[in-house]
């Protein structure tokens, strides 16, 4: 009796049908893995601003600038710390994809919002916000 090493073309379909079904019950675990690694990525962008706006504060008896624009270079080195990487816009120094409310000095209320998000930056998942006193929180939208 002779017989035949190799695989079928059955069992070749059956092994990438497989194959394809392993895929797309993954797909949405990756998908959300990016988003999450955006989220952080744009929550260490608002730490650095943070430590900028800080710094700016102590040689400014206590005041933050009046734009975000104005801690480059001096107080935030990389320019890429004003761009929220879940965008596909690019974020700059005068266009930061973050909302800056402006007025606030070290001596303001440690919970107020200084710095959060612009509306869109995550979809409709949320948006980080970074208070006065440093802390950075992901608010997330009910669904």
């Amino acid at each position: 009796m002779h017989t035949k090493k190799g695989f079928t073309l059955v069992e070749l379909a059956v092994v990438i049908g497989i194959f394809i079904i392993m895929l797309m019950a993954l797909a949405p675990f990756v998908h959300i893995a990016k988003e999450r690694k955006e989220r952080i990525n744009c929550q260490n962008n608002l730490m650095k601003i943070s430590l900028g706006l800080h710094s700016y504060a102590a040689e400014h008896d206590g005041a933050f600038p009046a734009t975000l624009g104005d801690l480059y270079p001096n107080y935030v080195e990389d320019d890429r710390s004003f761009d929220c990487p879940a965008t596909r816009n690019k974020g700059t120094k005068d266009r930061p994809d973050y909302m800056y409310n402006a007025g606030f000095t070290e001596l303001s209320g440690p919970k107020e919002v200084v710095v959060q998000d612009i509306d869109g930056n995550h979809k409709k998942a949320g948006k980080n916000i970074l208070r006065i006193n440093g802390s950075v929180e992901w608010i997330g939208r009910s669904r």
